[in-house]
């Protein structure tokens, strides 16, 4: 499913509007319809019962918020209420229209902030709040007197449902902006680029998307470079094993990791690889951590590793470079020397800073064969841009980094982004809190090798990578709870054989 920006979303509608003729009440009508029947299943599935608060502000999420209100009452809902943020809308709008049917209807209004001590006094004893104050296209923080009506929404006991987006959440979110906090978000037509912003997802609660009549040609548009990342779209990306195949043709990795203290991440990454259908992998660790990852690792191959020794690369079909490795001129001179070979590989953990480095003397062309997987705060180093500025606004600075470098980009987080040079992106929603775990990232870098070292391009073992490292994830928490890394690796194969 493609998601969109504030702004792509715009044209979409425009559009709807011009080029297929769409009425604009229409599509506002048909929003508030099914984003009310997707939520009276929510409400009434549960046992919380009470009185419903509808938020409308002047513009189309107002609207949406009033035809939901109409909804509720249509089908005898007794006990509801309606704020109007800001003013009442024109009479002549879509949504002057749909608040002229809901008084029709007897449903009792209130206006904001000329009754704010009722309105605070009816949010009090709401069972339900249902955010329409402002849309994705605010720009900046939200101002008074529409944040203090978040404020007060937010102190509210009752349950809270975004339509669209919470109110103050749009491109230009920071920390700190006034924002509604949603237990679910109904995001009209196509997933907002916003909600995934790392800040602002945790503002979003559920997020459910709300099929809209827009024209399928304008929703498919394959110019709309964003795509929502699903935990099981590995499955399409897993490539078929010949039933007479042998372990050479499976796939050849070479993993240079692990130093004195981090042993650890060594065994991780090869592990992991070995676990992603690899017929063969190597690990070359430092000469001092050798004989320590040797005696844990059966399956994969242990090779003391030396700057002076000469590598035979023919023989492998992908590189892993970084994990626990350690910050040495020896290993950023090697680095640069994987860089020149005519494979495809991973670079993670310390490659990163590595590679960073390196890039300082000059950007290094990585030539499209290479993944980077850096956190938010490798992902600065590397770019020398402070790392909230990455975290505001991630996407932009992935794509940027994959042109620059000619790299595929996986921004690690909750919310993971992978960018590739010709400005396609992915998100996956990872919501997972149990993954955020020393280690978790080593084996996200090995299965990614995996895939490149079985045959996947750094794109396509990039998707499959995370998400498949999603899928296994949320299969170790519905088993062990809180998991440790170790625990990850001997599920990647359950799920793989799924």
């Amino acid at each position: 499913m493609k998601v969109v920006s504030a702004e792509a979303m715009a044209r979409i509608d425009s559009r709807s509007y011009t080029e297929f003729a769409f009425p604009s009440s229409t599509l506002l009508e048909d929003a508030g319809v099914k984003a009310w029947a997707s939520t009276s299943r929510v409400i009434w599935s549960g046992t919380r019962r009470g009185r419903l608060v509808f938020l409308a502000g002047k513009g189309n999420n107002g609207g949406d918020a009033l035809v939901m209100a109409r909804q509720a009452a249509v089908e005898h809902v007794r006990s509801l209420t309606i704020v109007l943020a800001g003013g009442r809308p024109a009479d002549d709008s879509d949504p002057g229209r749909m608040l002229a049917a809901c008084e029709a209807l007897g449903i009792p209004i209130m206006t904001w902030p000329e009754r704010s001590d009722d309105v605070r006094a009816c949010l009090s004893e709401a069972a339900w709040i249902f955010d329409g104050i402002a849309g994705t296209g605010i720009r900046g923080a939200l101002r008074p007197p529409l944040s203090d009506l978040v404020e007060a929404a937010n102190a509210s006991p009752g349950r809270r449902i975004a339509i669209d987006v919470p109110s103050g959440v749009g491109d230009e979110y920071r920390p700190g902006y006034p924002a509604f906090r949603a237990d679910f978000t109904l995001t009209m037509g196509l997933p907002k680029l916003c909600l995934y912003l790392p800040h602002a997802r945790v503002l979003c609660g559920r997020i459910m998307v709300i099929h809209v009549g827009f024209p399928p040609t304008l929703l498919e548009d394959p110019e709309i470079p964003g795509e929502l990342l699903r935990a099981r779209a590995w499955r399409k990306l897993a490539l078929p094993i010949a039933p007479d195949t042998y372990k050479n043709r499976r796939g050849h990795l070479a993993v240079f990791a692990g130093a004195r203290g981090t042993t650890g991440a060594a065994w991780l990454s090869a592990s992991a690889a070995a676990r992603s259908r690899l017929g063969l992998v190597t690990l070359f660790a430092d000469a001092e951590a050798y004989p320590i990852v040797a005696q844990k690792l059966t399956s994969v191959m242990c090779r003391p590793w030396s700057a002076e020794e000469e590598w035979e690369h023919e023989s492998y079909s992908g590189i892993l470079a970084g994990p626990g490795w350690g910050l040495t001129e020896e290993k950023e001179r090697w680095l640069e020397r994987l860089l020149a070979l005519p494979l495809k590989g991973v670079i993670d953990a310390d490659g990163i800073t590595l590679l960073g480095r390196i890039a300082s003397r000059g950007t290094p062309d990585l030539g499209g064969r290479w993944v980077l997987t850096p956190h938010p705060g490798e992902f600065a180093r590397l770019t020398a841009s402070p790392r909230e500025e990455v975290l505001a606004d991630p996407v932009r600075h992935s794509i940027q980094l994959s042109a620059r470098m000619k790299a595929v980009i996986v921004l690690k987080g909750h919310c993971t982004i992978v960018a590739t040079p010709s400005g396609r992106y992915w998100i996956l929603d990872g919501a997972n809190p149990a993954l955020a775990t020393g280690g978790s990232g080593d084996v996200l870098a090995g299965i990614i090798a995996g895939g490149i070292a079985g045959g996947m391009s750094p794109a396509d073992a990039a998707l499959f990578g995370v998400s498949l490292h999603a899928a296994v994830g949320r299969l170790a928490a519905r088993r062990s709870g809180w998991f440790l890394a170790e625990d990850l690796v001997p599920l990647i194969s359950r799920v793989l054989s799924r």
